[in-house]
């Protein structure tokens, strides 16, 4: 008896979809100054923490030393969050996690803005 034999030869996986092409001009100067800006605003948001804790202690009615808990719970936040974007990125896309980033830090810093209490104010950095 013989085996029947299949015509139609195997169909290789689908490809990965092509990657958009670079930048370019108007778009390049664009997605440089947002990156750029993006960038500054981390910088300038330690600097700011920095030089205001002694002013944030004394608003919310701690010490200086729990005052230095600003800038060490953001730094741990950072050192967290930074490694985990590789797997965002994989996940969600790039421009999507930078958008959500430039959302949520907005979002963020207005909740630190309004903090009433320390604990508020450092879950919000953490945030």
């Amino acid at each position: 008896m013989s085996q029947p034999t299949s015509a139609a030869a195997p169909t290789p996986a689908s490809a990965p979809p092509a990657p958009p092409p670079p930048l370019q001009g108007g778009q390049l100067v664009l997605a440089t100054i947002t990156v750029v800006l993006a960038t500054f605003m981390n910088v300038l948001d330690t600097s700011i923490a920095n030089v205001a804790i002694p002013t944030i202690s004394g608003n919310l009615g701690v010490s200086v030393d729990e005052g230095t808990w600003v800038i060490t719970v953001f730094a741990a936040a950072n050192a967290v969050s930074i490694p985990l974007t590789g797997w965002f990125t994989q996940r969600i896309g790039q421009v999507k996690l930078f958008v959500g980033a430039i959302l949520s830090f907005v979002l963020a810093s207005w909740l630190c803005g309004i903090a009433p209490t320390l604990p508020v104010l450092l879950l919000a950095r953490v945030f």
